[in-house]
């Protein structure tokens, strides 16, 4: 197989997780805020239980297909640096960072769907507030991972490494809410405010990766014509 089409495979592999990643967004909206009470979380489980599965089963495949997406980011910019390491290293290691706590993110969230059905029922109401919670305190490392990501990728992008300058500023705008989110969440209780705020990260990164995606597929990296100049002076 040749290097132009497997590029075009790793490029839409970003595109996969990010409609993934969409959908999944779609079937959990308005969810309760944690100052709620057990009960309405409970109550909002159990009523949208199958949406939920669906969701975390969605956005988990989405962080196991955007691994491949890294993957493929990793070998276009070890190539356009010409082994200088400097951002692959980063984007390689902060996008598997992410895909890895996205996944682990969804399980509080799955068990608890699965609880609100017979024969596996939630005994006790505080254990649904703490399991939620869980799942809400994530937004802070998800939102981290995602600004070191965004900001890696988009910096790389702004010199011309892959896709074009302008995705580059887009993810550095991504990086910002990120950041908000991620920073926010570990002093601010996960209320309308900081839950609307993490939702728009989510959806904003997922269309900034399809974007990404698209722009690579039009253009496979490997047909570049432009050097890169060094990242490192010597």
């Amino acid at each position: 197989m040749k290097e132009r089409t497997w590029e075009r495979l790793g490029a839409a592999s970003g595109l996969a997780a990010a409609v993934l990643l969409l959908l999944a967004f779609m079937l959990v909206l308005n969810p309760p805020e944690l100052t709620t009470g057990p009960g309405s979380i409970l109550r909002y489980l159990e009523e949208r239980r199958t949406a939920i599965l669906t969701a975390s089963l969605f956005a988990t495949l989405a962080a196991v297909v955007f691994l491949w997406f890294v993957a493929h980011l990793r070998h276009v910019l070890q190539r356009a640096e010409g082994g200088a390491e400097a951002f692959s290293p980063v984007v390689l290691v902060s996008g598997v960072s992410l895909a890895t706590v996205c996944a682990l993110a969804m399980v509080p969230m799955t068990a608890l769907a699965m609880l609100t059905a017979p024969p596996a029922r939630v005994g006790d109401v505080e254990a649904v507030r703490v399991l939620y919670a869980v799942h809400l305190l994530s937004f802070g490392p998800l939102g981290l991972l995602m600004a070191l990501f965004a900001v890696s990728t988009g910096a790389a992008m702004v010199r011309r490494e892959l896709a074009g300058p302008w995705l580059g500023w887009l993810g550095m705008v991504v990086a910002v809410l990120g950041l908000i989110v991620g920073v926010g969440s570990f002093f601010t209780a996960p209320t309308g405010a900081m839950m609307g705020l993490a939702y728009t990260m989510g959806i904003a990164f997922a269309l900034w990766i399809g974007a990404d995606s698209i722009a690579m597929l039009v253009r496979p990296e490997v047909e570049r014509g432009s050097k890169v100049h060094g990242v490192f002076a010597h």
